[in-house]
């Protein structure tokens, strides 16, 4: 063998281990870390979209805690002992008052005994404008002690001569009850 082919046979087996030492040390390693980070960007994907389906419930809960709080603004009202019925039902008829209507007529039922509670069913009659009546509503549902209106009646005052055109008064009856404690 010839000096020139030893050389070259001594450079390609240079060559070959500087491949096989970098495919060893450099490529394999990295291969290796590759896949492990692959690997772990596929689990992080999984768990961002399983955190996407838990989140989508999120807009759910918030328009449900929303009807919640609408439904139970009216919470902290109370029930009046029964020693304060009689304040209350001026109250009633001062807002009645308020609102101008008249012939205002103030019927209290016969208490009735629940549980925890007593309920004492009111009958008010009066007239008025529609909008002095949708006021008088407000007020009721403002009011600190609670109340439940159980039927509203609503019947328009015609006039009755003839040519004689319709007045704007209404002829209201309504039913509600209070709810309070004895003490």
């Amino acid at each position: 063998m010839s000096q020139a082919v030893r050389d070259n046979l001594i450079a390609v087996g240079v060559l070959l281990g500087i491949v096989a030492g970098t495919t060893v040390l450099v490529y394999l390693p990295q291969r290796r870390s590759l896949r492990d980070l692959e690997t772990r960007i596929a689990q992080q994907r999984l768990r961002l979209l399983e955190n996407a389906k838990k989140s989508e419930a999120v807009p759910e809960m918030v328009r449900q805690v929303q009807a919640m709080k609408k439904r139970y603004s009216n919470f902290d009202q109370r029930l009046p002992q029964s020693k304060e019925l009689g304040g209350f039902l001026h109250e009633i008829s001062g807002n009645l008052s308020q609102e101008s209507l008249s012939n205002h007529l103030i019927e209290p039922g016969t208490p009735a005994r629940a549980k925890l509670f007593h309920t004492l069913p009111i009958i008010l009659r009066f007239q008025g404008s529609y909008l002095s009546l949708a006021s008088f509503l407000k007020r009721l549902e403002e009011m600190e002690r609670l109340t439940q209106v159980q039927k509203l009646g609503i019947t328009s005052q015609l006039a009755t001569g003839r040519g004689e055109r319709p007045t704007d008064a209404l002829n209201v009856e309504i039913l509600m009850n209070i709810y309070f404690t004895e003490s």
